[in-house]
């Protein structure tokens, strides 16, 4: 098997067997067959795994400098930056900065995107208190900048922080957390209509709808799941998303007291997840248990 099809198996067996893909990613690191084209994805996958997930920010930037980071592009350069800055390197996250400003960036998208990508980092283990005003105070600047070819990235960045913060458990002890949150929710549709295709549309008003459900805005999560819905009758079929946006609608429906209609969602949506392979069925499974008890309480 060659490097990057290694790679490719990696990615896709990481939440199932992450310290399986731990064990493997140092030799990925030194391996010449890996192609330059793979190194932001492997960069990725160990931010994610070493840094994200077990929180070991100096054993993620310890496999990254190893790297040959001199020709890197600004994926790869911002991956390292945010390892190298919560690995406390604070002056090898200074020479990366220095080196995507040289080849030509943006200073203010690049302090945008690395600080983004910080808060992506710590989405799901640092403190809300200071996680939540540092995504206000960014949303302030990254909501009026202009359509750009970064866009998708931001987006994604937007995308992944909101995605991380719903997971916490801990989100209704701050006050603060559904406008802020809601917030980066709108701005990740935002970005990703400049920036995507319909797919990514469709997504993202599964993040607004995920997002009003998590604090019980039932008629916002019902519209954007409607909407979500309504992209994929559109422009093609889509079966999985189109179950998970059955549930969040069934989930605004419940809650808003509208019980035929949530049932009938709810049922649409297990109808196609009969389909579903193993690795995806408990993914579902724990979702349809939410949509129900959820909004059955409301």
């Amino acid at each position: 098997m060659t490097a990057a099809l290694t790679l490719q198996q990696l990615i896709q067996i990481h939440d199932d067997s992450p310290d399986e893909v731990i064990a493997q990613l140092p030799g990925l690191i030194d391996s010449p067959a890996l192609p330059p084209a793979d190194h932001p994805r492997l960069a990725w996958l160990i931010n994610h795994l070493l840094g994200e997930q077990k929180g070991d920010w100096r054993a993620a930037w310890t496999l990254l400098r190893r790297l040959p980071l001199s020709d890197a592009g600004p994926i790869l350069l911002r991956h390292s930056l945010v390892a190298a800055t919560l690995s406390g390197d604070v002056l090898a996250a200074w020479r990366l900065e220095r080196q995507w400003l040289a080849a030509g960036a943006d200073a203010g998208m690049v302090r945008l995107q690395a600080r983004l990508g910080v808060l992506q980092g710590l989405r799901q283990h640092g403190p809300l208190s200071g996680l939540l005003p540092a995504l206000d105070e960014l949303l302030q600047e990254l909501e009026p900048v202009a359509a750009s070819a970064d866009d998708a990235a931001l987006a994604s960045l937007a995308n992944n922080i909101v995605s991380g913060l719903l997971e916490r458990e801990d989100l209704d002890d701050d006050s603060s957390s559904p406008r802020i949150v809601w917030r980066a929710a709108q701005c990740a549709r935002r970005l990703w209509g400049r920036a995507g295709n319909w797919v990514h549309h469709e997504r993202a008003e599964y993040l607004l709808a995920l997002t009003a459900n998590r604090f019980a805005q039932w008629r916002d999560g019902l519209q954007a799941a409607d909407a979500g819905l309504a992209l994929i009758a559109d422009n093609g079929e889509e079966d999985v998303d189109r179950a998970f946006l059955l549930l969040e609608r069934a989930r605004a429906c419940f809650g808003l007291g509208r019980r035929d209609e949530g049932e009938l969602a709810y049922q649409q949506a297990q109808t196609l997840a009969a389909a579903f392979d193993a690795s995806l069925r408990p993914w579902f499974d724990g979702c349809a248990s939410r949509a129900r008890t959820e909004g059955q309480r409301a």
